[in-house]
């Protein structure tokens, strides 16, 4: 029991920074890459994000494709999302 509740202080101590939990990788008016932990943010969350991005350009944002990156034992998988900005 000791060693779970370690676990699970170690996961939530903030080991990773905000920084290394969500990267805007590229944007252009045509489209935004961000790389993110799972554990951290989810697909949902990323979308409304784009979809805010997209919209100061009135458009509106499409996943055009995902991948994952690398896996953590804390912080889940870092996956990478493309997405476009289309009409």
């Amino acid at each position: 029991m000791r060693w779970a509740i370690l676990l699970v202080a170690i996961g939530l101590c903030g080991c990773g920074t905000a920084d290394d939990e969500f990267r805007v990788l590229s944007y252009t008016p045509a489209g935004i890459e961000y790389s993110v932990w799972t554990g951290a943010h989810s697909r949902e969350v990323v979308a409304d994000m784009a979809q805010q991005y997209c919209q100061r350009e009135g458009k509106k944002a499409q996943i055009i494709d995902s991948e994952v990156a690398e896996k953590h034992i804390f912080k889940g998988s870092r996956v990478v999302y493309r997405f476009n900005c289309v009409s």
